[in-house]
């Protein structure tokens, strides 16, 4: 008549056991978590009782997990702030869809309180929210007067990317170059000028308006 071998078991959620009640090398289970145990010793790790992880696991994890090669996931919980040794591009985007909501809560995980941020519709038009909240340096809400979906994409700003910008386009450039020149002396009321061929001006005070060839 075939044997059966029952291990150590307990019937209560999130009970485990300890190692009085378990000898080195021993099994447990509970049959209500369907978690295993061991009693595991030795130098290196001394005596204690070790859970053995399914692939189907829904308890927290105790200490420190590492592993060799990539992780896959169809998305991650939590807010990133213990996250770290992690680099990401200054140019890098994350994007994110969101479906029938007047509230979008991106988390990007930038650490930047100068994010770029935009909104697009199913159809990808892009699409002006009511207003945007930084929540954090790792979080921006967009609100909608209404329901959207859609995606955001969000990058980080506070530098230029590439390319250049005119000084036309800088707003008091020009103001800024003759404070400075100001301030340093270039040009003065007594400065001995050599100039060769015509100077032309308007004529100011004692100031001479036209020179001609020749010397004065």
């Amino acid at each position: 008549m075939a044997q059966i071998v029952k291990l150590k078991r307990s019937l209560s959620g999130g009970s485990k056991p300890t190692t009085s009640n378990l000898s080195v090398g021993e099994l447990a289970i509970n049959v209500n978590d369907g978690r295993v145990f061991l009693r595991k010793s030795g130098s290196a790790v001394g005596d204690n009782v070790k859970e053995f992880v399914t692939l189907d696991h829904e308890g927290t994890l105790t200490g420190s997990l590492n592993i060799s090669g990539s992780v896959t996931a169809s998305y991650f919980v939590g807010d990133g702030s213990q996250l770290t040794n992690i680099s990401v591009s200054q140019t890098a985007t994350i994007k994110e869809t969101f479906t029938n909501s007047d509230t979008w809560s991106v988390e990007h995980n930038l650490d930047t309180a100068n994010p770029i941020i935009q909104a697009y519709d199913s159809n990808n038009f892009q699409v002006i929210p009511l207003s945007i909240q930084l929540v954090n340096n790792n979080t921006a809400r967009l609100i909608f007067t209404g329901n959207e979906s859609g995606y955001a994409v969000v990058a980080k700003g506070g530098h230029i990317v590439s390319g250049s910008v005119s000084a036309e386009s800088i707003s008091g450039f020009d103001a800024k170059v003759q404070t400075k020149l100001n301030a340093e002396g270039v040009f003065s009321s007594s400065a001995q000028v050599t100039m060769g061929g015509d100077v032309s001006g308007t004529a100011d005070a004692v100031v001479i308006s036209n020179i001609d060839g020749g010397s004065v």
